[in-house]
């Protein structure tokens, strides 16, 4: 269930791998090694976030749910 804060929908790492159809260790490592994606993303601590709807489009442009 994504998290709502100021009305933008947030989906975890975890809920962000499963909808892509990575591991979260997978979205860990682009984010440590800084390659570039598009998915937006908010880090509260050591908590990271990713906004439901760019999760959405870069599901869509994988092809990943067809």
């Amino acid at each position: 269930m994504p998290l709502n804060i100021n009305g933008v929908e947030y989906l975890s790492t975890a809920q962000a791998a499963e909808r892509l159809g990575v591991t979260a260790s997978t979205l860990r490592t682009h984010r440590s090694h800084g390659t570039r994606t598009q998915l937006e993303m908010l880090k509260l601590g050591n908590v990271v976030l990713y906004t439901a709807a760019s999760v959405e489009r870069e599901a869509a442009c994988r092809g990943v749910g067809r």
